[in-house]
């Protein structure tokens, strides 16, 4: 059963319209994907962008608290919901601009809820890309440059953009007449609906080549791959997600961006732990016994530590600072140091001869053969 669009938005069903903007307004601004990226948060952002297309509306309200979440939905689709709503809009009427959106600069609403919202011409925005990268412990640690190869549309070389043959004429589109858009009007529950799109035959440009140009098609575009330089700051996690500016696909009006998930590979020595790093160190025993300095492995190189005598196998040692970066952020984590107390399997004569005297004097001859 579908979700209540009241219980998504956290109001009452008698809720007013000033409270039901108040809450969407929270919510927007804890989950938009500009403040949050997670797939959880952009989940929660979309649930309560349909809630609140619904409930601002006084007739989908109506309609809404008529026939229930389930019987709602079963008679309108997602385009009837979102007609005459713009996220971006309603966002900046609110005070809530970040600038961007993650989901494609392309179309908020198209990538979000998989239709292409209609109503004006948004221009030729290239869009954005996803790709990811695979980084060690240490590099994650310290920061590191990474050049990864993506696959992208560009510019196309032959017509430079224009989509036209070289030396032919550009004309008025003949479907829209150089307007660069194109209306329907149809019948919806909500009465008779105009929609304005984008002109499918010159994209918005109200003008089209009178040849096409043979390497793009006239698309003015054409795919490649690249070696692309993403930068990768201290402190990055498995899911951390990175923005590059421009590197998306190519779009007349505006370049899209590309986003990288990194991936932080397991590591043989270190366990890491949020900002806490784990390593175990083997200590002889006759260390462990008598005391002293040992070394100890860092992701930021080798720390001498001191420890006391009898020390026992199992005993930590926390190192300040030895830990992860803070992302984004002042601080680093600390290092806690496992000692692992090795005993020898074997003995050299001497060893023994010795280990044996030690036990002589610990009053335990009778264990000669059997302390290890």
């Amino acid at each position: 059963m579908p979700e209540d669009y009241y219980d998504v938005l956290g109001v009452p069903r008698t809720a007013s319209q000033d409270d039901i903007k108040r809450a969407y307004r929270e919510i927007a601004l804890k989950f938009h994907p500009d403040r949050n990226p997670s797939k959880s948060a952009e989940e929660k952002f979309k649930k309560a962008n349909e809630a609140y297309a619904v409930l601002s509306d006084p007739e989908k309200r109506k309609q809404y608290d008529t026939f229930g979440p389930e019987g709602f939905n079963q008679r309108f689709t997602q385009e009837d919901i979102f007609r005459n709503f713009n996220i971006e809009d309603v966002l900046r009427q609110m005070g809530i601009d970040f600038g961007f959106s993650p989901f494609g600069n392309n179309d908020l609403f198209g990538n979000i809820f998989g239709f292409q919202q209609k109503g004006g011409n948004r221009g030729d925005i290239g869009n954005d890309i996803l790709a990811r990268v695979d980084v060690s412990l240490y590099d994650a640690a310290h920061g590191v440059d990474k050049e990864i190869y993506v696959r992208h549309v560009v510019r196309c070389n032959t017509c430079k953009g224009t989509g036209a043959e070289p030396g032919s004429r550009i004309v008025v589109c003949s479907k829209c007449g150089g307007k660069g858009q194109v209306s329907t009007t149809r019948r919806s529950p909500f009465g008779i609906m105009q929609t304005i799109s984008t002109c499918p035959a010159c994209n918005g440009e109200g003008k089209t080549p009178s040849k096409r140009c043979r390497a793009c098609g006239g698309t003015g575009k054409s795919q490649t791959e690249n070696k692309i330089k993403v930068s990768i700051p201290k402190g990055v996690d498995t899911g951390t997600r990175l923005r590059v500016r421009g590197m998306g696909d190519y779009g007349r009006d505006r370049q899209g961006d590309l986003y990288v998930d990194v991936n932080v590979m397991k590591d043989r020595q270190f366990i890491r732990e949020g900002t806490t790093i784990y390593a175990n160190v083997h200590v002889p025993f006759y260390v462990a016994a008598l005391g002293g300095q040992i070394t100890v492995p860092t992701l930021y190189g080798d720390k001498e530590e001191t420890i006391s005598e009898g020390t026992q196998s199992g005993s930590t040692i926390t190192l300040k600072g030895q830990g992860m970066p803070r992302l984004n952020a002042t601080g680093t984590g600390d290092e806690i140091a496992t000692i692992v107390v090795d005993v020898p399997k074997h003995l050299s004569k001497e060893q023994r001869e010795h280990l044996e005297k030690l036990a002589e004097l610990d009053g335990s001859k009778k264990k000669k053969f059997g302390i290890f």
